[in-house]
């Protein structure tokens, strides 16, 4: 009788390590999933910073046009601008 008790036992200790080992094995792959994820979203807010820290200054943006833009830029006043409506009749 004391052996199938220890029998028993172990089994019972065999079938709970393994629905344990089941589940970390699940939450491990929630957490990297996750952490991915997080990577990914961190690189894109590095780059969208950058990004506005690059084209938040005016200095910044004149730098850039003289570079890019050989040409003279006019500025236009938005006041100028004509806008066209498109009315589709049926």
């Amino acid at each position: 009788m004391k052996n199938y008790l220890i029998i028993l036992f172990i089994l019972i200790l065999i079938i709970i390590t393994s629905l344990v080992k089941n589940s970390t094995r699940k939450l491990e792959a929630k957490i990297f999933l996750n952490e991915e994820e997080i990577k990914l979203l961190s690189d894109k807010k590095d780059l969208i910073l950058l990004e506005y820290n690059f084209l938040s200054s005016p200095e910044k943006l004149f730098k850039l046009k003289k570079s890019l833009f050989h040409k003279n830029l006019i500025s236009l006043n938005l006041k100028n601008f004509i806008f066209l409506e498109n009315h589709e009749q049926r």
